[in-house]
């Protein structure tokens, strides 16, 4: 999963790439594209004004393939529906990877796992404007211990 990889948040051209290439070894890629309509939450409390549904902000980098499945969300993680569209392709356990480690990224892993799918994070493929990358992995590593 490639969580809210596009234009607004502008990570690095380096870290995409790298992203683009490590995510071509999955058959199926799953996206998630964070859309922030008027009157959310993220608007109102957090005066945050990106990502309005239609606008260049919101465009993928990283192009998705016909097998893909594209998420638009407009909260930090998934909403029931979301999951019920994992559910339908039958997937019960997910990289995740993406933007920003310490919001998104992290809430899409307790949606994930809140729902019974078994979820692992990608440190590496993981970027943070925020500069929370490595607070945000510990909370990961606390949260999500790896499988025996």
């Amino acid at each position: 999963m490639i969580v809210d990889v596009q234009r607004a948040f502008d990570p690095p051209r380096a870290f995409v790439e790298k992203l683009r290439r490590y995510s071509r070894r999955f058959p199926c890629r799953i996206f998630t594209r964070y859309l922030n309509p008027p009157g959310s939450m993220f608007r109102r409390v957090l005066r945050q004004k990106c990502c309005a549904p239609g606008s260049e902000d919101v465009d993928l980098l990283i192009a998705p393939e016909p097998a893909d499945l594209v998420i638009d969300k407009t909260t930090y993680g998934l909403k029931p529906a979301d999951i019920a569209r994992l559910r339908r392709r039958r997937i019960r356990r997910v990289t995740v990877c993406g933007l920003d480690t310490d919001a998104c990224v992290l809430g899409v892993m307790f949606s994930l796992f809140d729902s019974g799918i078994e979820c692992h994070l990608k440190e590496e493929m993981c970027w943070s404007s925020s500069g929370l990358h490595r607070p945000a992995v510990a909370i990961v590593r606390a949260q999500f211990p790896k499988p025996c």
